[in-house]
């Protein structure tokens, strides 16, 4: 797979989630971002003028390898679970939905079982791999039918 497929799938998962959102009761407004180095790749606004933000990443290699992926560094620079500004994040991985709070993830990832690598763009990306079976550990369930949303 290439980094143009790769990209359209975590583009395709964003828009699925979107619709999810669009669903949401009190929603005022979504909005996706369009500069180049996001912090958030959803900002929902509800009606009182509360506002959530999400990051969306699916895994296509999870249900091959049976573990998924956090890039925690590029370049010796925090990167994307460090980096990200988004209150949520939202996994689709092995054909189900995951969330949790940004925060609450940051925690539960130092206390589960992992490995750490090098890995892609030049091996300049530092990595947690973690076990497909961890993902109750690190996130809630995420109800969420795709076939609702296609």
């Amino acid at each position: 797979m290439s980094f143009v497929h790769d990209l359209a799938k975590g583009k395709e998962a964003e828009k699925i989630f979107a619709r999810y959102l669009i669903d949401y009761p009190n929603l005022k407004g979504i909005e996706f971002p369009t500069w180049k180095f996001k912090e958030w790749d959803i900002k929902m606004t509800y009606w009182d003028n509360k506002v959530a933000t999400y990051e969306i990443k699916r895994d296509l290699k999870a249900q091959e390898t049976w573990n998924f992926i956090i890039e925690y560094r590029f370049k010796w620079e925090a990167s994307w679970i460090y980096a990200s500004k988004a209150d949520y994040i939202v996994y689709y991985i092995a054909d189900k939905w995951w969330i949790q709070k940004r925060s609450e993830l940051l925690l539960r990832i130092q206390q589960v079982e992992k490995r750490e690598c090098k890995w892609w763009d030049g091996w300049q990306s530092s990595l947690y791999i973690i076990k497909v079976d961890k993902l109750p550990e690190l996130f809630e369930t995420l109800n969420l039918d795709e076939k609702n949303y296609d």
